[in-house]
């Protein structure tokens, strides 16, 4: 006698609740992965601006030092003007932009002089705009600040730093307050803070001492 089985087909596959189950796995991985890149491409942004403004600043070291003529003279020397200003135009250097300038003039004045016209390329004494760098990622300059001190200068100031042959360390030119000279008080050193507008906790500083030295770090 022979017994008959029968499969029941519904054993096979998986239930609606297993399904559910698996989708919700699906969408917190993927928000995990999608969460982390978009951090590890602004952490990646943040290293490529800071590398740029260091490199400008040791352009600039280099240029004075290296004797690079400008309007027919070997004399002038070479700066990078900041500011954390976010009101400013970017040939008048402002939070998204720094500028490589050359210190202009019979009597240079240690200072980036600027005179509005909205170009750069071909310094004179009144626009000593050489290139100007435009902050195109969603990244800012958000302080700077002045030897060791942990409170950083007023977004309206402004910070030159200069180089003249054959010394190779810097000059540093503070102005505030909308006056238009250097402040005479002596600066050992400055920190300037990069970081992401969409999240400040990733930030970069670019320290530059006043023996010339040039370092990135990820604190202050």
């Amino acid at each position: 006698m022979f017994k008959n089985f029968h499969k029941n087909k519904y054993n096979s596959g998986v239930t609606l609740i297993e399904l559910m189950v698996v989708i919700i796995i699906f969408m917190i991985v993927t928000s995990i992965t999608i969460f982390n890149y978009g951090k590890f491409r602004s952490s990646l942004s943040i290293q490529n601006l800071a590398d740029d403004i260091a490199l400008s600043v040791r352009r600039a070291q280099g240029f004075a030092i290296g004797v690079r003529g400008s309007g027919g003279s070997f004399t002038p020397g070479y700066g990078v003007h900041f500011t954390a200003n976010p009101t400013l135009s970017l040939y008048a250097g402002s939070n998204k932009s720094f500028i490589l300038f050359v210190d202009m003039g019979a009597a240079p004045n240690k200072k980036y002089d600027y005179d509005s016209s909205g170009t750069c390329g071909v310094p004179t004494t009144s626009n000593e705009c050489l290139e100007m760098l435009s902050i195109t990622t969603a990244d800012k300059i958000e302080s700077i600040f002045l030897n060791n001190d942990t409170t950083p200068i007023s977004s309206l100031d402004t910070l030159d730093i200069l180089f003249k042959r054959p010394a190779p360390e810097p000059i540093f030119c503070h102005r505030y307050g909308g006056i238009n000279s250097c402040d005479p008080t002596p600066i050992s050193g400055i920190r300037i803070k990069i970081s992401s507008e969409a999240d400040s906790s990733i930030y970069k500083i670019i320290t530059i001492s006043n023996n010339g030295q040039i370092s990135v770090s990820g604190s202050l």
